[in-house]
């Protein structure tokens, strides 16, 4: 189906056309009629199939320009994915410049986003947590929204935020149009369609060939404590321009980053406690190729839109199949092709036989080699991009003051030596047993100031 065959204005058509949009692919030819027809659906759709574009015409085309209130709502798991499908948006209503739209999400200043609200943006874009932020402030009203979009409704209810979405939910009109988008089947995704959506059409497009059939899979059986060495030795042998690299806990991607880094790689981690400054800066270098290697947690690369990456690599098992197929996938885009390395300990191995036989992939094992230098890994150092102004900050800060030595300190050293620091006058009166009174208290009973010992700096 070509985009001239939708009903659709103009205006949409004129930004599609910009967008060099003329073919539609298998999600959008099965979503946008039904959602044009106002039709609730849940559509089952892999990352990367154009899922963003599938809903946002049809919302673009339900806005009523000549109100000011709150029309369309999109929930999102990330705040990465929400600035993306706003700059998907934007681009789509380029000559409809009378919608507006607007994200909201945390990790920003939420006195900012208080401002850019009173501009009534008819579609807001939001992460859960930050938008019922607003609701409490009572910055956003949203009973007038006619479209609520779950997108990536699996990965939230992951995330825990099944609390949240039924909340924001409920807040919505009974008469709405309600639409969830989603890579599985997971139970609980069925249960949220069920309890907010009204006979909803099911949309499943078929997403695990493609990684298949543009991504060529390997796998390399490697010790753990060998993971980083193999890493570094294949990106030097293989020179990809770009590189993603997956790993399951946040804490360490900083550590792997910094290793990448100290063995010659522009390498930064993308994880999820960074300030929005700081992941805004990361994707910036990401997608313009200043950093070539981005290691990365699969909740924080969910919202990563980056069509040129050359391979993947899984330093670290995928939780299941699915969570697989979307690290796959993110190589091999846009008619591309690209590679998929799966660094496999023993301990690891059955359970990457299994992810393999649920995904029908084609996966080669691959001998990959130790570099004859590598710098292990050590503690996490800065940014190479601001790893110049760190070492002359550091350079700068004064010399710290030795610690004074406390009486203790000096008895030892003292019976090292073989000599004895000298005594103040309150230790001979207790060593004399002149001091027969309470502690603090002289003799006769009334109590005395203590005084610093000038000789030896005790009380």
């Amino acid at each position: 189906m070509t985009f001239q065959d939708l009903a659709i204005s103009e205006g949409t058509r004129r930004g599609l056309k910009r967008m060099n949009f003329t073919e539609a692919t298998p999600v959008q030819s099965k979503a946008i009629e039904p959602m044009l027809d106002g039709k609730d659906v849940v559509v089952i759709a892999p990352t990367g199939s154009g899922k963003t574009a599938a809903f946002g015409i049809p919302v673009i085309e339900s806005i009523d320009t000549q109100s000011d209130a709150v029309q369309a709502l999109i929930l999102c798991p990330t705040r990465e994915l929400a600035l993306q499908i706003v700059e998907v948006f934007r681009e789509l209503t380029a000559y409809k410049r009378e919608i507006r739209i607007q994200a909201i999400y945390g990790g920003e200043n939420i006195d900012r986003q208080i401002k850019a609200l009173k501009n009534r943006p008819q579609i807001i874009v939001a992460t859960p947590g930050r938008l019922i932020d607003h609701l409490g402030r009572r910055t956003v009203r949203l009973g007038e929204v006619r479209t609520a979009v779950l997108d990536e409704a699996d990965r939230m209810l992951d995330m825990g935020f099944v609390r949240d979405m039924k909340l924001i939910l409920s807040e919505l009109p009974i008469a709405r149009q309600t639409v969830m988008f989603s890579a599985t089947m997971a139970p609980d995704v069925m249960q949220i369609a069920k309890q907010f959506q009204n006979h909803a059409e099911a949309i499943h497009v078929g997403g695990e060939q493609k990684p298949v059939l543009s991504v060529t899979q390997y796998y390399a059986e490697v010790d753990a404590k060998d993971k980083d060495a193999t890493l570094v030795e294949l990106l030097n042998e293989k020179r990809y321009r770009i590189a993603l690299i997956f790993i399951s806990r946040k804490h360490l991607a900083k550590k792997l980053a910094a290793t990448l880094a100290g063995n010659g790689f522009r390498a930064e981690a993308l994880q999820g406690n960074m300030s929005q400054p700081a992941r805004n800066r990361v994707m910036s270098g990401f997608k313009n190729g200043i950093i070539d290697v981005l290691v990365a947690t699969d909740v924080a690369a969910r919202g990563i839109d980056v069509e040129n990456i050359d391979v993947v690599v899984n330093y670290d098992m995928p939780q299941d199949s699915d969570s697989y197929i979307h690290r796959v996938g993110r190589t091999g885009r846009a008619g591309k092709y690209g590679d998929a390395y799966t660094l496999v300990s023993p301990a690891e191995s059955y359970e990457f036989k299994s992810i393999v036989k649920k995904t029908n992939a084609t996966v080669q094992l691959v001998k990959l080699n130790m570099p004859t230098s590598f710098e292990p890994r050590k503690k996490a150092t800065p940014s190479y991009t601001i790893t110049a102004a760190a070492e002359a900050a550091e350079a700068a800060k004064p010399a710290a003051k030795p610690a004074k030595s406390s009486y203790n300190d000096r008895q030892r050293s003292a019976a090292r030596s073989g000599s004895a620091p000298k005594q103040g006058t309150a230790q001979k009166q207790r060593q004399s047993g002149q001091d027969t009174g309470a502690p603090g208290q002289n003799p006769n009973g009334r109590r005395r100031r203590r005084r610093r010992s000038r000789t030896t700096g005790t009380r």
